[in-house]
């Protein structure tokens, strides 16, 4: 199949100098490419099957990725289900200005010349966190300011998920990665750090190492996710009183979940709820 290169001029905008696109698909239909400027992948739901220079990698929800110029890709769902992604394409001068900028101390060459297009996971907080800041390259029409909020926006992405980067690939531990995807369960969330604990058959101590080096989050702050988003379906989909989501999602206690609740979405549970109702 032939590859095919997609000029900056058809796919960015000219004076601010990137794009950013929210995707919902189960495939592209640009086929084998690849493209005069970079990009930003950020996986926000589904399994995506990503063929990256004659390979094949899987990426899932939270996978934030680095395409370089060079890098000849396409993608499509692993399971048939349709897969959400941001897309961020930036011109070259850009992102090569703030390497520049960045000097000796950033990895630079590491993300430049690596095999594989550079991939970190975030966590589900540092996600949430990164795709309300893009998204806010929406929200200025005047094109050379949104151009000045897109470099300021590069610098965090890059000296927050990229600083660190090695292309060594680290291989989560099986027993974590069962015990991850096991916590997602209501069944088991809501019993918190002791069932985490019965499930991965680790210490304390050993399960927070092993969590923040391959997940980038403590297991308490997991946990705390884990049931703010519980709380919300609730919240959506059920009748059940504050007091009740409060207790059904693991909480000990009212203030507790208040605090945690206002520290994740800015405002307490009860006026979070008056909004969903009005959107």
């Amino acid at each position: 199949m032939d590859t095919k290169m997609l000029e900056a001029i058809n796919h960015l905008d000219t004076e601010s100098g990137f794009r950013l696109r929210y995707v919902k698909s189960d495939t592209e239909y640009f086929r084998p490419h690849f493209h005069n400027y970079y990009e930003i992948f950020l996986i926000l739901q589904g399994n995506v099957r990503h063929f990256i220079n004659g390979t094949e990698q899987l990426l899932t929800r939270g996978n934030l990725l680095f395409i370089r110029d060079f890098d000849i890709h396409d993608y499509a769902s692993a399971d048939g289900t349709e897969f959400h992604f941001l897309n961020l394409a930036i011109e070259k001068n850009a992102l090569d200005a703030l390497f520049l900028y960045l000097g000796d101390g950033f990895p630079a060459k590491t993300l430049l010349s690596a095999v594989e297009p550079p991939t970190v996971l975030l966590s589900p907080r540092e996600q949430e966190k990164l795709f309300y800041s893009l998204m806010e390259l929406h929200s200025d029409s005047d094109k050379q300011v949104a151009k000045t909020m897109m470099r300021t926006k590069l610098v965090y992405l890059f000296t927050n998920y990229f600083q660190n980067y090695s292309p060594e690939k680290i291989e989560i531990p099986l027993w974590l990665e069962l015990g991850y995807e096991k916590m997602k369960s209501p069944a088991n969330f809501v019993q918190g750090m002791e069932r985490f604990l019965v499930l991965t058959g680790k210490s304390r101590e050993h399960l927070s190492r092993m969590m923040k080096k391959h997940y980038h989050i403590t297991p308490t702050e997991f946990i705390t996710e884990l049931r703010l988003n519980y709380a919300v379906n609730l919240m959506q989909t059920s009748n059940l009183k504050m007091t009740e989501i409060c207790y059904e999602c693991g909480f000990s206690n009212l203030s507790w979940f208040y605090k945690a609740f206002e520290h994740q979405y800015g405002q307490s549970p009860a006026n979070y709820k008056r909004f969903l109702k009005q959107s």
